[in-house]
Formats: C-alpha cells, sequence, structure tokens
C-alpha cells in the first residue's frame, strides 16, 4: 500500500529562498503579462496559512506589483494564464529609489511638472486657485509650494505649512510608485517598492529654470525567488513541493483561498481510495475526482465527493475509482479563512 499527499506544485520550483517578514512583490518584461495572479504561504504576523491575490491592469505587466502582506514563506506563486514573458518574483528587501525637485522660483500659473513612470506618469499643474484634480497652489513661498506638491503627490497633508486638501492641492489619490516628503523648499520622491525599477523614472518640470532636479535613481531589486519563463504559469519551493494538504493531526493550518483547479496528479496504477480529513472550511468547498490513463486527458469519476462544508471526514471508494492517473479538481473554492486540510490518496502498490 503507498499513501500519497494530494498538493499543488508549480511548474517550476523556486531558485531562491524568500527573506521572511518581507512583502512580495512581481513584474514580468512583458507589458501584455497583465492577469492576475495568487501567492500562497504563511503570514509573517501570526504563522497561518494566507493567500493574496495580486490584481495587475492591463498592459502593466512590466510594472512591479507589491503585496500588502508580509511572508515568513512562499509555498507557490500562480498565474491566472501563461505567461507570454519571464516573470520573476522577489523579496521586497532591497532599496528604494530616490529622488529630489528643488524649487528655486515659484513656477508660473499653468506651469507642470511630470511624475512616475515612462508611459505611466502623473501631471501637476500649479496654479493661483486650485480646482481640477491634479491642481497644486502656487504657495506664498517655495517652501510653501513644495509642502502643497509634496501634499498632492501623497494626496495627504505634508509639510510644516499645513496645506489643506481642495485648497492648497486636488488629487484623487496618492501617487502610485512614489511617495513625498518636503523640507526647505525641496520636495524628496522615494520608491514605494524596494526595488529596480524595470521602466525609466520621469521627473520632468515644464520650466528646468524654476526647479533643480535629480533624478530618482539607486534603486536596488531584493532576493530574487524565481525567473519564471514564457509558456509557464506557477512556480512553488520545489516541484515536488508547494502547497501540500498533509496535516495528519488538523494542527497546523496549509491552506485558506482561491485555490480552485486541479491538484498534482498521482500515479495509482490501478485501484485506489481518497481519504478526507479536515477543518470545516465553513464555506463550499467543492472537490472532484478526476482519472485519466494518459495523464493527459482527464474524466469526472462517477464517484463523488460531498462538499467540505457539509462533510469534513470522508474515506471515498467505489467500483470506478480504479486508473492509472487520479487528481483532484476543486471546482469551487468559497472558503477564505486559513484551514488545515489532510487529503490522501491510498493506492494498492
Amino acid at each position: 500500500m503507498a499513501v500519497h499527499t494530494v498538493k499543488f506544485t508549480g511548474d517550476s520550483s523556486f531558485s531562491g529562498t524568500h527573506t521572511s517578514g518581507s512583502k512580495i512583490y512581481v513584474r514580468s518584461d512583458n507589458a501584455a503579462d497583465d492577469d492576475n495572479l495568487v501567492l500562497y504561504g504563511r503570514k509573517s504576523s501570526d504563522s497561518t496559512a494566507h493567500y493574496q491575490q495580486l490584481v495587475v491592469n492591463t498592459n502593466e505587466g512590466k510594472i512591479e506589483q507589491l503585496g500588502g502582506t508580509a511572508w515568513s514563506h512562499l509555498y507557490l506563486a500562480k498565474w491566472d494564464t501563461t505567461l507570454l514573458g519571464t516573470a520573476s518574483v522577489f523579496s521586497n528587501d532591497g532599496t528604494a529609489a530616490t529622488g529630489k525637485a528643488t524649487i528655486i522660483t515659484n513656477p508660473s500659473n499653468g506651469e507642470t511638472i511630470e511624475i512616475g513612470l515612462t508611459g505611466f506618469t502623473t501631471v501637476f499643474t500649479f496654479k493661483t486657485t486650485v480646482s481640477g484634480n491634479g491642481d497644486v497652489k502656487i504657495g506664498s513661498s517655495t517652501a510653501a509650494t513644495a509642502d502643497n506638491l509634496a501634499s498632492a503627490i501623497n494626496d495627504s497633508q505634508t509639510g510644516t505649512s499645513n496645506p489643506t486638501d481642495g485648497t492648497d492641492w486636488n488629487s484623487t489619490g496618492a501617487h502610485a510608485y512614489l511617495t513625498a516628503t518636503s523640507s526647505s523648499s525641496s520636495v524628496t520622491l522615494t520608491d514605494r517598492i524596494n526595488c529596480a525599477r524595470q521602466l525609466a523614472w520621469v521627473l520632468d518640470p515644464y520650466d528646468d529654470g524654476d526647479f533643480h532636479i535629480c533624478n530618482i535613481r539607486g534603486g536596488i531589486d531584493g532576493t530574487k525567488i524565481i525567473d519564471l519563463a514564457a509558456g509557464n504559469k506557477s512556480a512553488s519551493t520545489t516541484t515536488a513541493s508547494g502547497v501540500d494538504l498533509d496535516s495528519e493531526d488538523l494542527s497546523t493550518t496549509n491552506v485558506s483561498g482561491l485555490l480552485s483547479g486541479a491538484s498534482d496528479s498521482v500515479a495509482t496504477r490501478g485501484r485506489f481510495v481518497v481519504d478526507i480529513y479536515c477543518q470545516d472550511p465553513t464555506a463550499t468547498v467543492t472537490p472532484v475526482i478526476q482519472l485519466s490513463n494518459d495523464n493527459i486527458n482527464w474524466r469526472n469519476a462517477t464517484t463523488t465527493i460531498t462538499d467540505l462544508n457539509t462533510d469534513q471526514e470522508q474515506r471515498i471508494t467505489g467500483d470506478d475509482l480504479m486508473s492509472e492517473y487520479v487528481r483532484i479538481n476543486f471546482t469551487t473554492w468559497s472558503a477564505t479563512a486559513a484551514k488545515a486540510l489532510n487529503i490522501k490518496i491510498i493506492t494498492q502498490s
């Protein structure tokens, strides 16, 4: 008799080790890699199983995407679709780029400054009276104007002159890529991610004579976890271990949300049973047994598994559970809380 753990592994294995306690960011070298991806691992805060979906906007595959979770371990990174370019995953333990714009002379009404990444910039317009989005009031001094500009970048009061939203600046949200501080007529810009950006930085005033510009630079990438080549869509700790449903005593959570789809296949070479023991997911989790004799073409078994939200301890047997290969396909995974699952395929040999 042989016992096989149901698991989810990637197309490739990680080449580096995530730095515990860091957040994670990803990017592709192809702008069209703009589908979402999901990270699975353990949170640093309480070591429970966790997942996080990173949403990539249309044609923004080349822009680094930072998740909000600090991870102790990363087990699996899974894209929604096959990659068109090479995607890289990093720990956010590098160095953030910085730059500075010092206002020498207050800009004239209607002058602008463009800030951001090439192709993805925000234009701020200096005005005597603020009215539209991106407007920055020309202050009574260059220091006040710098405070107003920094406040517009952060969409939050910044600087000792205590600017007022709607009067001294008008923004619909904080800048996507940078934060700002203000001091003595200078606005210091810092990347929100500790990385070397793939796209070039833009810091471009309309009138160079009004500003002294120190270009945004100095970013260094964090620890690289993997470069995943085009044609793939997932990567895991190793090719033999990723999200492993092997919590025998249910004392350790190993899965949370968004784990729908098919598990790795198991070579059964004949009859088998499916053994399930898990915590109550408190939401619909629907596994389906799938059979194959070539590990390519799959069909659903006649024998079914009861929704895990209804029954957390099942041993599935059936006359039709006989094939060369088997896998478990989770057609619905509505659970989001961290849970412990133990699902095994038991074969005769």
